[in-house]
């Protein structure tokens, strides 16, 4: 199948328009330089009655007898035809002429693929879906994604699921034991929860690295790869007691392999799935990616009660991808694949999908054989290699729109971080004195309010368009609740530590009471309402990402490239700007007077943001979805830089 290189197909090129468009030859008349106004309706009215009269006079006369009736097109010593319609078209080229073609900028609607390909067949589901059009149109190649078999795609689709499950849970194995590695491994607490923070703050540098990489050889070698460095990382971390180097550098692997299944997974559904299909499945996702990133830590505390410690998480781990190796090599395809809606040259036969959910398992040599053949470590190359392709998902990264995403989700996001790294420095030492189990268990209602928000904003939204006011109300709503959790979190913290005087204003700080009065349910409620407005907050995330690609992207496949790259710029940001507040807040929050003003001051930021954010949607959000466009490499104006405007012919 011969496809533009992508970098092509990811723009308009205006060059290529005037190409297919060229410039009329210059008339004595001149032509305008500017756009000329709509004629009145008079001028229209007038302009039809002298059609209609000369069409009369034409009939009432001999053809090619009259000089007046001759076709502009014609010379004066040719007789001229009768025409079978009016002779006004001497205004229709000359209007033609002052109105040259415009290029589109934006994509508004979607284009049926028979009203720019007549000659290609729409195709439709199957089954209940017979009746649905499939989108993106699939190739009659066998190899495309589109066309797997279901139970391929599921099976792919359920490897990359399960690893994501381990990569949430190594998130976290750390923060309801950190305040015992400081005291085991001889180290301060900003150190050891340093062993949180640097594997988060590398994974969003690898998650930009395999994004990038993967446009040029595929997203499989980047998958495996990574995998083989989490297998190293965990294993080395089975042996690692005392010994704070060896640890660090256990952590160091496992990061830079979460970073491809933290931005290719979602890429790897939208190049597999239809519209129809892929819903459940990027809910499905980012349900066991919250659940298991703030679940594990009830698993993990009770895990590390044992004689082993915390390394007793990472024998579990290890013991899980050692099955997950072989099911990512002979289940995970590359699916990484470029089709074109216009190639007249395919000569694949029709193909039926096959919407069984089991295969058809053949157990002889030749199948074996065949399918180990079948199995590549790469199977994609980009054909042309050039900046253009290396820095879309840069592009995607500093978008407009991903950066008011960034801007308005990025507080909750990180300070549930931040404050679920420093519970362990507040709560492990007297006068509280909670081992590992008791502080996991303050993750409870997190992980709860956490999941069944990402579970159930969706269908609330499902039901209704994602119009301005739904838009503004779940910010609104996800900006109270987490302004809420980060305020009564170290209010009620500070407030319920401090004891009266008698009779006078002053505070005694007395450890016996402070004690008594704090209330761990409570705090784990606090902490799930900071997890429940960061959800809703990131509910918003794919709505206005689709409103910017189908606002500026050239076709289906573009749109979908896009999507993925700035899903994959803002999780690299986040991540980032989180393992700094991991590795930062707790030396904040050591004091009572720092916690207090931190969360005051985090609280009252959180909401300043969330007006600002929301104003700039609801004034400019066009404005935003355009240079969009224009960050993103959408639109190429290369063609006209050096030759003045579009419509200049002069």
């Amino acid at each position: 199948m011969t496809t533009r290189p992508e970098s092509e197909q990811s723009t308009i090129d205006i060059a290529q328009i005037e190409k297919s468009f060229p410039v009329p030859p210059k008339s004595s008349h001149g032509i305008r330089k500017s756009l000329p106004p709509l004629p009145p309706m008079a001028e229209i009215e007038r302009d039809a009655a002298e059609a209609a009269a000369s069409q009369s006079k034409s009939n009432a006369t001999a053809a090619g007898t009259d000089s007046k009736n001759l076709s502009p097109t014609t010379s004066k010593s040719e007789k001229a035809s009768p025409l079978p319609f009016s002779v006004s078209t001497a205004k229709l080229i000359w209007s033609l002429q002052k109105d040259e073609p415009r290029p589109m900028t934006a994509s508004t609607r979607r284009l049926s693929f028979t009203s720019i390909d007549p000659k290609r067949n729409l195709k439709y589901g199957v089954g209940k879906h017979g009746t649905v059009e499939l989108s993106p149109q699939p190739s009659e190649d066998p190899n495309d994604p589109l066309n797997w078999p279901l139970w391929k795609k599921n099976l792919n689709f359920v490897v990359l699921l399960s690893t994501a499950v381990i990569v949430g849970a190594m998130k976290t194995a750390f923060v309801s034991v950190h305040n015992v590695l400081a005291v085991k491994e001889g180290v301060d607490y900003t150190d050891a929860v340093a062993l949180t923070a640097v594997p988060l703050i590398l994974s969003a540098v690898a998650g930009m690295i395999s994004t990038i990489l993967a446009r040029v050889w595929g997203k499989r070698p980047i998958y495996l790869v990574s995998m083989v460095l989490m297998f190293i990382g965990s294993a080395w971390n089975i042996d690692t007691r005392g010994e704070f180097a060896q640890n660090m550098a256990a952590r160091i692997f496992q990061g830079f392999g979460w970073g491809a299944f933290d931005t290719l997974v979602l890429g790897s559904i939208l190049d597999t799935y239809f519209e129809h299909e892929r819903q459940t499945k990027i809910l499905l996702y980012n349900t066991v990616s919250v659940s298991t990133t703030w679940g594990a830590p009830l698993i993990g505390g009770v895990a590390s009660m044992t004689s082993r410690g915390f390394l007793t998480q990472f024998e579990i781990f290890t013991t899980f991808l050692v099955l997950l190796i072989p099911l990512l090599i002979f289940g995970a395809p590359e699916t990484t694949y470029k089709r074109s809606s216009f190639d007249e040259q395919d000569t694949f036969p029709i193909l039926t999908r096959s919407q069984s959910r089991l295969p058809t398992i053949t157990f002889t040599k030749d199948a074996v054989l065949r399918y180990l053949r079948a199995v590549r470590f790469q199977s994609f190359k980009a054909t042309i290699v050039n900046r253009g392709l290396l820095m879309q998902a840069p592009r995607a990264a500093v978008a407009p729109s991903t950066i008011l995403l960034f801007l308005v989700t990025l507080l909750p996001y990180v300070t549930l971080w931040g404050l679920a790294s420093s519970l362990s420095l507040l709560f492990t030492p007297p006068p509280f004195q909670l081992n590992e189990s008791s502080i996991g268990l303050i993750f409870f209602t997190p992980f709860l309010l956490g999941t069944a928000a990402v579970v159930g904003i969706p269908f609330l939204l499902r039901q209704r368009r994602f119009t301005r006011t739904v838009h503004l109300a779940s910010l609104a709503m996800g900006a109270a609740f987490a302004s809420i959790g980060i305020l009564g979190f170290g209010l009620y913290i500070v407030g319920s530590a401090q004891q009266p005087g008698r009779g006078d204003s002053m505070v005694i700080w007395n450890l016996a009471f402070t004690r008594n009065s704090i209330s761990f349910p409570v705090i784990s409620f606090l902490l799930g309402l900071l997890a429940l407005g960061s959800a809703t907050l990131d509910s918003t995330i794919q709505p206005v990402v689709q409103q910017s690609t189908a606002f500026t992207s050239a076709n289906m496949n573009v749109a979908l490239r896009n999507i993925a790259d700035m899903h994959a710029g803002l999780t690299c940001l986040r991540n980032l700007i989180a393992g700094a507040f991991v590795l930062g807040l707790p030396t904040v929050v050591r004091t009572w007077d720092g916690l207090r003003g931190s969360a005051i001051g985090m609280g009252v930021v959180q909401i300043f943001i969330t007006a600002v954010v929301a104003a700039v949607y609801f004034d400019l959000g066009e404005n935003v979805r355009q240079l969009d466009g224009l960050v993103m490499g959408l639109v190429d104006l290369s063609g006209v830089k050096n030759r003045g405007s579009f419509f200049d012919s002069d």
